[in-house]
């Protein structure tokens, strides 16, 4: 269903919306939904635009980030992300979770037709919602009705991440540059 609904939110499309990130995805599957079926905007700034699709009681709500990120840069952008990774206190870990592959990336944004430059090249920035598809997928997450991510720091196809999850439903997902947090109902 994940794909089938970020389908709907791909119709976002154009110049705007090259280079954006997703900062932040909440899906929600069962109980009342207040938004229409389809693609609805929420809220639309001159960087900032908050989209919410819907089918049937699944519901997936993004705010996005408009035009933050030129691939051309990539290899800086990586470096980037390190560093300020670097910078962080060392966390609890986490177990071995995903490494996405290039593949994966492009057979994932072909789906769901997705034309982000982004999300192209040799070390594509892996899809918030192929994350979010992955989790959804794992046996802790599966079954969710409400599942909350923020977006940090993207990360990058190769990149092998780690969750961490404490008793609270929250969980971080690391890699070397990456850095995302969540929780789960």
């Amino acid at each position: 269903m994940l794909r089938e609904v970020s389908r709907i939110l791909a119709q976002l499309k154009g110049e705007r919306f090259m280079g954006g990130l997703i900062a932040k995805a909440v899906w929600r599957q069962g109980g009342e939904m207040k938004e229409p079926e389809g693609l609805t905007v929420l809220r639309d700034r001159r960087d900032t635009v908050v989209a919410c699709g819907r089918i049937g009681d699944t519901s997936l709500t993004l705010t996005m980030l408009l035009g933050r990120f030129n691939p051309k840069d990539i290899e800086k952008e990586i470096a980037a992300a390190r560093a300020e990774a670097a910078k962080e206190a060392p966390g609890t870990g986490g177990r071995p979770w995903h490494t996405f592959t290039p593949q994966e990336v492009a057979e994932f944004v072909r789906a769901v037709n997705d034309v982000n430059t982004i999300h192209q090249g040799e070390r594509p920035v892996v899809p918030g919602l192929l994350i979010l598809e992955q989790l959804l997928q794992t046996s802790d997450y599966k079954g969710a009705s409400n599942l909350t991510l923020k977006f940090v720091r993207p990360a990058f196809s190769g990149e092998a991440l780690t969750i961490a999850e404490d008793s609270k439903g929250k969980f971080t997902i690391r890699g070397e540059a990456a850095f995302a947090q969540g929780s789960v109902k």
